[in-house]
């Protein structure tokens, strides 16, 4: 079994955990108010096991849902949950199950994917084809709030222009260092290793959750962290909602906790350097050596 990855230690770490067959290979997470929205329902996304191969699990924080129609499908309900707790509870309920799916992939309720290059008809099935044939330690896809532009046009690739990266236009896939926790894909045999997300930083602000777990796949997973550059995943719902405020300071308390929590081999890592010496998301983010790693 492939796992993207740039370091064969990493790998060599998972190699015993064997995936239980099953034809269904993803677990789809999300939080909503109450039931799942009718673009993640319709059968071309999410509402045909069969065509997804794939069961999904909802947390529902405002009401309980009362239209439970797809057996493919598992509600749960808690009111007092946050962006991080929430995605938590799903994690552990997930972590629940006899199944063990080949990816974990926890997305917005809103998030629609895209393609506006016509490669796949149906972008979803495109990402999950994407994942089955890559296996990337963590998978994810383009992102923009509202419009997409095509990858040329990125700031990817102006990212990878600016550190001479060799920008492959011919290939679909691209290491990264940062992501949007919007919509993730986590292999089977990552996501103990990432999850559960850290809420120590909530009360400063929800972004550095994300923060965390980046650095986590930055340290233990470089290279394998792969976002598809035709599919682009959209979420215009976009709610508003306290972010809380994200800086130097509390970037540095991050890195330090993440530091504390790694396996010892880890502790003096070149990313936890790096971002020891400049606790800069954005900087971390355009400059990393990662972006000159080689598509799979």
């Amino acid at each position: 079994m492939k796992l993207a990855s740039s370091t064969s230690r990493n790998v060599q770490m998972l190699k015993n955990i064997n995936l239980i067959s099953s034809r269904t290979r993803f677990l789809y997470c999300t939080q909503t108010e109450s039931c799942l929205p009718p673009t993640l329902s319709a059968v071309e996304v999410l509402g045909n096991t069969s065509a997804c191969l794939c069961d999904v699990l909802v947390l529902s924080y405002k009401q309980a849902c009362q239209n439970q129609t797809l057996p493919h499908v598992q509600y749960l309900f808690n009111s007092s949950t946050t962006f991080t707790t929430g995605r938590n509870v799903l994690y552990e309920e997930a972590m629940k199950r006899d199944t063990r799916y080949l990816y974990y992939i926890f997305m917005d309720d809103d998030i629609q994917l895209v393609d506006s290059t016509g490669t796949y008809p149906n972008p979803w099935r495109g990402f999950e084809n994407f994942l089955i044939d890559v296996e990337p330690a963590v998978g994810t896809v383009m992102f923009n709030l509202e419009t997409v532009p095509p990858y040329s046009m990125s700031r990817l690739r102006k990212y990878k222009m600016n550190l001479g990266c060799p920008l492959n236009e011919s290939s679909l896939w691209t290491p990264v260092a940062a992501f949007d926790a919007a919509f993730n894909a986590f292999h089977l045999k990552s996501v103990d290793y990432i999850l559960p997300y850290t809420e120590e930083f909530e009360s400063m602000s929800i972004w550095l959750s994300q923060v965390s777990t980046i650095i986590k796949c930055e340290v233990m997973f470089r290279g394998g962290v792969i976002t598809h550059t035709v599919i682009a995943a959209v979420n215009p719902k976009h709610r508003p909602y306290g972010r809380g405020h994200m800086d130097e300071h509390s970037i540095a308390a991050v890195v330090a906790s993440v530091e504390a929590s790694l396996p010892k081999k880890y502790k003096n890592a070149s990313v936890i350097m790096n971002w020891k010496k400049k606790p800069d998301f954005m900087y971390q983010r355009s400059t990393s050596s990662t972006l000159c790693l080689k598509p799979l």
